[in-house]
């Protein structure tokens, strides 16, 4: 009788040791498996594939440079709501996983300030402008990202597959990545072209997809999806920064701001037209955002600028897009250039991602208004980047950019 306990005392032991590891908290928990340099695909409307948990399942999440925190839509899967697998919309519950685990509130490395004793309501801690953290009645760390998602902060064993070649089985694997369960997102797949699971944060957030791949630089070089759907951001030591690229400094916003890259602007252009060339604003650089924003009176500048240079035309709006009638038609080269004047650095936007065909006689820039909602009112989206290589090196709060033919420079292998 004796002989049989001792085994399983031992297994016992062996079970507490195992979770006493998985919640001693994000840097010790963290341990990667990965090559020094990274290629990880996206597709044209900005989604990555990540594969979660143990048995694996696939994900695609949108980029995000303004969300801190990864989250993912979830099932509350019960008794009354039975979860399959082969269902859709692809949502991720933790019962399917071997290695998932809920965040407590005891775990203060991961739900900090938090009391562990609360039993009537949440008690809320503000940690960044858009991420709240909540210590709910059982005892479990709830998570808030204001606007997009709500729900459980959790963990799981995260890949990343390299998709480059002579890297065809590199893997990229992170044990315990912390992410959102989200139970109530605000964003709704259709929202973000259709066949999106959740968001992937690209922010310096310790919670953010870079921060626990222990990463510091990433860079990518995009070209339109007329050339082809996919594209590539490269990490660690794969990323492209410096050299011939043009630094410029990021901004240390304060904590009202959600973005992580900010870079002052110090005019914009049209051709010769200076815009507002005596006084400064910043801009959000964001690969996740399709459009390029601008503050209302700016946009309006900028539209009045294009009809002057273009000759006789009629404006009007397409889904928020700016639009023109011409009396003939015109070649999107031919075109006016706008051109953001960054410290130090003139980046003049190329015309494939400025300027979009909508008849022969007619064409939308890549520009929307902002609102009076928008946080932030200059945003660079990603068809403004088109054929400019970005380097980001997060320590260093430096941005890198390079004008070069994007497709041509990839096909290469550089």
């Amino acid at each position: 009788m004796v002989s049989s306990i001792i085994p399983l005392l031992l297994l016992l032991l062996l079970f507490q040791l195992t979770l006493a590891t998985h919640n001693s908290g994000l840097e010790d928990d963290l341990s990667n498996d990965q090559p020094s340099g990274f290629f990880l695909p996206f597709e044209s409307n900005l989604y990555v594939e990540i594969t979660i948990g143990t048995p694996t399942r696939t994900f695609n999440l949108k980029l995000d440079s303004s969300t801190q925190l990864t989250f993912l839509e979830c099932d509350p899967c019960d008794d009354e709501h039975q979860c399959d697998l082969s269902d859709t919309t692809r949502r991720y519950d933790g019962k399917f996983s071997t290695t998932f685990s809920p965040i407590s509130c005891n775990n203060s490395s991961l739900c900090p300030h938090l009391s562990p004793n609360v039993t009537n309501h949440y008690n809320a801690t503000k940690t960044t402008a858009s991420l709240s953290l909540l210590c709910t009645p059982s005892n479990f760390c709830r998570y808030d990202v204001a606007s997009f998602s709500a729900g459980n902060l959790v963990s799981d064993t995260l890949q990343l597959t390299s998709s480059i070649t002579d890297q065809e089985n590199s893997l990229s694997i992170v044990h315990g990545f912390v992410f959102g369960c989200g139970t109530s997102n605000r964003v709704k797949p259709e929202d973000d072209g259709g066949g999106v699971d959740g968001r992937v944060s690209l922010t310096t957030h310790h919670f953010s997809l870079l921060s626990q791949l222990r990463i510091t630089r990433y860079s990518h070089c995009l070209w339109p999806s007329s050339a082809g759907s996919r594209n590539y951001i490269r990490l660690g030591s794969a990323a492209e920064y410096g050299g011939d690229m043009m630094p410029v400094p990021m901004l240390n916003m304060t904590e009202t701001n959600s973005y992580s890259y900010h870079i002052a602007l110090f005019g914009i252009s049209l051709e010769e037209h200076r815009m507002r060339s005596n006084e400064s604003s910043t801009m959000a650089i964001d690969i996740g955002t399709y459009y390029t924003r601008l503050e209302i009176s700016l946009y309006e500048e900028v539209k009045e600028e294009i009809m002057t240079q273009i000759g006789p035309t009629v404006a009007y709006e397409v889904n928020e897009l700016m639009c023109f009638t011409t009396e003939v038609g015109l070649e999107i080269e031919s075109l006016p250039k706008l051109t953001l004047h960054f410290q130090g650095f003139n980046f003049t936007i190329s015309n494939k991602g400025f300027y979009l065909r909508d008849s022969p006689s007619s064409f939308c820039t890549a520009l929307v208004r902002s609102t009076m909602e928008d946080e932030e009112k200059n945003v660079l989206g990603a068809s403004g980047l088109f054929d400019f290589a970005v380097g980001y090196d997060t320590s260093e709060r430096m941005l890198a950019f390079q004008q070069r033919d994007c497709l041509a420079d990839f096909v290469d292998g550089i």
